[in-house]
């Protein structure tokens, strides 16, 4: 029993680091949140600097498993590296689903059409909330129509045509929710519109690069479902 307890200990290591009295807390709930961690979010870098420390990394990736059924994922490579929480293959975890945070579709499509104006297309220029918005009026027709009765089917308001201002709103909302999971970073919190891409932003090209890449079609089947 005593090499049993000493063998659980030594795999979650994390908890000898002496940094760990005044980091794991704020880091376990950062991740189970749904944050991505990196160089430059959370501002204080005190949680990638713990994360980034390899035997931490490992045995912290044993805890979540053996506690949560959560994998621990590290992505990137050198300064572009971030950290994040996902579901294991089995798609199961030890949380309840009444408290996890799940994407809303609409959000997802947002995120895809930002990427393929900004990466595809190459608006590098591309870096306010306003500046997208007004690129979707001018040279995104389509997808703005798309788009726009994409979010009125998801509206709690089923059979109201949102206007102008309502969907613009939820284009905003979008773009809040991917600060919340560090995916980008306001210059001016205040105000919520410059904004600078973080590397974890990726996290969502690579999970529908396919969808990305036709996004086209993708928004003609839209089209024709009218």
């Amino acid at each position: 029993m005593a090499d049993d307890n000493y063998e659980k200990i030594t795999n979650y290591s994390f908890l000898c680091d002496k940094k760990a009295q005044f980091v794991f807390a704020k880091l376990d709930y950062t991740l189970r949140s749904g944050v991505h961690i990196q160089r430059e979010y959370p501002k204080s870098l005190d949680l990638y600097r713990f994360l980034n420390t390899s035997e931490n990394f490992e045995s912290l990736k044993q805890y979540y498993r053996d506690f949560f059924n959560l994998n621990l994922v590290k992505e990137g490579s050198e300064f572009d590296q971030y950290f994040y929480l996902d579901l294991n293959e089995d798609g199961r975890s030890s949380i309840s689903s009444e408290h996890r945070d799940y994407l809303k579709s609409e959000y997802i499509i947002i995120g895809m059409l930002f990427l393929k104006m900004y990466k595809l297309d190459g608006n590098i220029e591309l870096d306010t909330v306003t500046g997208f918005i007004e690129l979707l009026y001018e040279e995104y027709e389509e997808e703005k129509t798309a788009l726009r009765k994409l979010v009125n089917d998801n509206s709690s308001e089923k059979g109201t045509d949102l206007n102008d201002l309502r969907f613009e709103e939820i284009i905003r909302k979008s773009f809040i929710k991917f600060s919340e999971l560090g995916w980008l970073i306001w210059d001016d919190e205040s105000e919520r519109n410059r904004f600078k891409v973080l590397p974890s932003f990726d996290r969502l090209r690579i999970a529908y690069k396919p969808q990305i890449e036709t996004i086209d079609v993708l928004i003609k089947e839209i089209k024709d479902a009218e």
